[in-house]
C-alpha cells in the first residue's frame, strides 16, 4: 500500500487561525446538511423558495468570518486551484448573459419558483471558494461525507412516508403516493441528490477500519444517538407541528443539525462492524427512494456510476472489499426484484408506458414526449441567440415562441417552460455557447484531476476519487433528463471542489500572532458586519414576500378577496417586483368587481413582468367588458392588449377567442371565424370556440370530423361533429 500523502493531523496553527478555520468548517457542514432538508410551510414556494435564502444567508456568514480572518489575523493567502479561471470565466459570461437578457432583472434575482439567476450562481462560485480554502485534510473529507449520512437517512425515511401515503402535508405537482419527492420537491431533484448521497457514503463503507479490541457500548452511544436524534426530530416535527409554529420549527432544524454534526465528529468512536451496518443499511434506503422516484435518469445514473466507480477503484479494491460489496449488492438485488414485482414501484414500466410505435414509427409520450419537444424549441432558442444566450431564468418568457406543434399535446396545454430539461441544453439556450464551452472545460477538468490523482493515489485516496467522481457522473447523467435546482447544484459545485483538494498538502501554518483587543481593527470589523447584516437582510425579502404571498393565495382561492388583497399587498410592501404577486392582487380585485384597481395592479404587471401574456389577455378581458357595458371607446384598449398576449404567446388558445370576441364586435366576421379556429387548432378542448365555430364556421363539418379522427376520446367534439352533421 502506497503512502498516505494526505496528512491525517492538521499542521499546529496559531489560535486565532485554527479557530476562524474550525468555525468555517462547522459553517460548511451546517450548509450541507442543511440545503436539501430545510422548508418552511409559510412558503408559496416551500422548498426552493427556503433554501436560496438560508444558503445566501450562511454563505454570506462565512465570507463575512473570511473577511474577519483576513483583518484580524493579515493573512491574505488564497490557495490556487486548476478550477479558478474555468469558473472564473463561467461566472463572467453567466453575468454578460444577464446584463445581456431578454430581462435583466429576473437574470440577476432569479425566476420565482426556481431563484437561480445570476445572485444564485455567485453563491454556488463561493461555496466552491470556501470549500478549497478550507477543507485540506482527508478526515474533513470524511467528516463532510459523514454529515450527509443522517441527511439521507432522514431523506429516504421521509421518501418512504411519502410511498405509503403516511405524510401528513398534500404537496402540490405529482402525487408524492405515485413518486416520492424528499423535501426537495420533484421526483428527479430527489433522485439527482440521493444519487450523490449513495456513491459518497459508499466511500465510508468500504474503508478499511481499525479493529477494536475492546467493544465499550459507553463510546458508541454518544455518536449513536446523535444519528437518532436528528432522524427522531423531524419525524416528530412533521406530525406535530404546525406551518405557523415558526420557532418551534427553526428550533426543530437547529436541534437536527446539531446532532448531526455531533455524529459527523464522533462518528470514527462507533464500532466498526456497527458503522458498516449504519451506512449499509443507508444505502439501501437510498435505493429504495431512488426506485420510489421512478426517475428513469437517476436509475440510469445509478447504473452508470456504479460501473465508473468500480473502475476507478479499481479491482485490488473490490476483490479487497468483496464481502462488503457482495452484501451490498445482495441486498439491492433483492430489494429490486421485490419492488419491481409490482409495475407500479417500476421506472422500467413508468418507461415502457411512454414509449410505443405507431405507424412503424416511434412515439413518446407524456414526460419523455414532452422533453422532445422541449428540446427541439431548445434548438431554435440557441440558433437565435447563441452568444450569450437569453439570460439565466429567462426561458419561460421566450420558450411560447419558440414552442413547436405537439409539445402542448405531450404536456398540458398552457404550460410554458422555465427550464430546458437537460443540462447540456440548458446552459446554452440561457448563457450561450461560449458558458456552455466553459462549463464542458469545467467538467473536463474535474474528471482529468480526478483520474490522474486515482491513477497515483494510495488506496484510501483512490476510493475516495472513486466515490466523488461517481457522484458527479451520476448527477450529470440523470441531469441529461432534468435540470439542477438549489438544493443540489450547491452540493454539486462543493463536490468539484472536494476533487480540487483531495490528495492536495496543506498549506504551511502561520506564524503565530499574539492579538490584544487593542490590535483588532474595529472600525474594519464593523464595516464587515454592517455589509453582512444588509446582504442577509436583502437575503430574505423574496422570503418574506413569499410568506404573505401564500397567505394571500390561499384567501384568494377561498374567495375571502379583501383580506386577500390586504395580505397581498404586504407582500409587495416587502418585494414590489414580483409579477406572481402583482397578478393575484389584480385578479382579487377583478373578484371584487373594482375595475380600476385591477387595470391599474394587471398594468403595473405588464410593466414588472413584460412577458407574462396572462396580464395582457385579463387586461384585454376586462376592457372588453367596459365596451359591453357601454364604454365604447375601451375597445381598442382590448384590441392592443390582446395582440400583445399573443405575439408573446402564439399558442394562447383563449387569446385567440377573446380576439374572435373583439372582431365580432367590430363586425369583423371572418376574422372572427379564423380566430375561433385558430383558438380551436391550439386547443381542442375549450368549449367556446367549440360552440363559436359550430356557429359561426362554413367549414365546421370538415373541423370536427379531421378532430374527431385526431382526439378520439373527446366526447364534446362527436357532440359538436352530430349536431352540424
Amino acid at each position: 500500500m502506497k503512502k498516505n500523502s494526505v496528512k491525517s493531523k492538521p499542521a499546529v496553527a496559531p489560535a486565532n487561525w485554527l479557530t476562524f478555520d474550525l468555525v468555517v468548517e462547522l459553517l460548511l457542514l451546517v450548509i450541507i446538511f442543511l440545503a436539501p432538508l430545510i422548508f418552511d410551510r409559510r412558503l408559496g414556494i416551500v422548498f426552493s423558495g427556503t433554501k436560496i435564502a438560508w444558503l445566501r444567508c450562511l454563505v454570506v456568514i462565512g465570507l463575512g468570518l473570511w473577511s474577519l480572518k483576513i483583518i484580524v489575523t493579515k493573512e491574505h493567502r488564497f490557495i490556487r486551484t486548476a478550477l479558478d479561471w474555468p469558473i472564473a470565466s463561467f461566472l463572467l459570461t453567466t453575468t454578460i448573459a444577464s446584463l445581456t437578457a431578454v430581462h435583466v432583472y429576473t437574470s440577476f434575482a432569479g425566476f420565482y419558483g426556481r431563484f437561480e439567476g445570476l445572485s444564485t450562481w455567485y453563491v454556488y462560485g463561493l461555496l466552491f471558494l470556501i470549500t478549497t480554502n478550507y477543507i485540506h485534510t482527508f478526515d474533513q473529507l470524511k467528516r463532510i461525507i459523514a454529515t450527509i449520512v443522517p441527511a439521507s437517512i432522514i431523506m429516504s425515511v421521509y421518501g418512504m412516508i411519502q410511498r405509503h401515503d403516511l405524510d401528513p402535508y398534500m404537496w402540490g405537482g405529482v402525487p408524492t403516493k405515485e413518486r416520492v419527492i424528499g423535501m426537495i420537491g420533484q421526483p428527479n431533484f430527489f433522485a439527482a441528490y440521493i444519487l450523490m448521497a449513495f456513491f459518497l457514503i459508499l466511500v465510508l463503507y468500504l474503508e478499511e477500519k481499525k479493529p477494536v479490541l475492546n467493544f465499550d457500548w459507553s463510546r458508541q452511544m454518544a455518536p449513536l444517538a446523535g444519528l437518532l436524534i436528528s432522524a427522531l426530530t423531524f419525524v416528530f416535527m412533521i406530525y406535530t407541528m404546525e406551518a405557523q409554529d415558526v420557532y418551534l420549527w427553526y428550533a426543530g432544524f437547529a436541534l437536527m443539525t446539531g446532532a448531526a454534526l455531533f455524529f459527523a465528529y464522533k462518528y470514527t468512536e462507533i464500532h466498526p462492524v456497527i458503522l458498516d451496518l449504519i451506512l449499509g443499511l443507508t444505502m439501501v434506503l437510498i435505493y429504495i427512494s431512488l426506485l420510489y422516484t421512478q426517475s428513469r435518469g437517476g436509475y440510469m445514473g445509478f447504473f452508470c456510476g456504479v460501473a465508473f466507480f468500480a473502475v476507478i477503484a479499481g479491482r485490488h479494491n473490490l476483490f479487497r472489499h468483496w464481502k462488503e460489496i457482495s452484501l451490498l449488492g445482495l441486498a439491492i438485488v433483492l430489494v429490486s426484484v421485490l419492488t419491481m414485482m409490482n409495475p407500479e414501484y417500476s421506472p422500467f414500466e413508468r418507461f415502457t408506458a411512454e414509449v410505443s410505435t405507431k405507424e412503424q414509427a416511434l412515439e413518446l409520450k407524456g414526460a419523455a414526449g414532452s422533453r422532445g419537444e422541449t428540446w427541439k424549441s431548445a434548438f431554435k432558442i440557441i440558433a437565435d441567440n447563441p452568444v450569450f444566450g437569453i439570460g439565466p431564468e429567462n426561458m419561460k418568457m421566450v420558450f411560447p415562441r419558440y414552442e413547436t406543434e405537439l409539445f402542448r399535446f405531450r404536456e398540458t396545454f398552457h404550460v410554458k417552460q422555465d427550464r430546458s430539461h437537460n443540462e447540456t441544453f440548458d446552459v446554452p439556450v440561457t448563457k450561450g455557447l461560449i458558458s456552455l464551452f466553459l462549463y464542458i472545460w469545467i467538467i473536463f477538468t474535474v474528471f482529468k484531476i480526478g483520474i490522474s490523482k486515482a491513477r497515483n493515489a494510495d488506496d484510501p485516496q483512490k476510493m475516495m476519487m472513486a466515490g466523488l467522481l461517481a457522484a458527479i457522473l451520476a448527477y450529470l447523467i440523470q441531469n441529461q433528463f432534468s435540470f439542477g435546482v438549489v438544493a443540489i447544484t450547491s452540493l454539486f459545485w462543493i463536490l468539484w471542489a472536494l476533487v480540487i483538494v483531495l490528495g492536495k498538502e496543506e498549506p504551511t501554518a502561520a506564524p503565530k500572532i499574539k492579538l490584544t483587543l487593542q490590535d483588532i481593527p474595529w472600525l474594519w470589523v464593523a464595516l464587515v458586519v454592517i455589509v453582512c447584516t444588509a446582504l442577509i437582510y436583502v437575503s430574505f425579502l423574496s422570503f418574506r414576500g413569499d410568506v404573505y404571498f401564500k397567505s394571500g393565495k390561499t384567501l384568494l382561492e377561498m374567495r375571502r378577496f379583501p383580506e386577500a388583497v390586504a395580505e397581498l399587498q404586504k407582500s409587495l410592501a416587502v418585494f414590489p417586483f414580483e409579477g406572481t404577486t402583482i397578478s393575484h392582487v389584480g385578479i382579487a380585485y377583478l373578484n371584487m368587481g373594482d375595475t380600476a384597481n385591477a387595470i391599474k395592479y394587471l398594468d403595473y404587471g405588464t410593466k414588472v413582468d413584460p412577458y407574462n401574456a396572462d396580464n395582457f389577455y385579463m387586461l384585454s378581458r376586462i376592457y372588453l367588458s367596459l365596451y359591453d357595458r357601454g364604454a365604447k371607446t375601451e375597445l381598442p384598449a382590448a384590441m392592443k392588449n390582446i395582440d400583445i398576449a399573443l405575439k408573446i404567446d402564439p399558442y394562447y388558445a383563449e387569446a385567440y377567442e377573446t380576439r374572435g370576441n373583439i372582431c365580432e364586435r367590430q363586425g369583423q366576421r371572418l376574422e372572427a371565424v379564423a380566430m375561433y379556429e385558430k383558438a380551436f387548432a391550439v386547443n381542442p378542448n375549450l368549449p367556446g370556440p367549440i360552440l363559436k365555430i359550430e356557429q359561426l364556421s362554413p367549414r365546421a363539418r370538415q373541423i370536427f370530423a379531421a378532430a374527431a379522427r385526431r382526439f378520439p376520446d373527446n366526447i364534446e367534439l362527436f357532440k359538436a361533429y352530430e349536431r352540424v352533421k
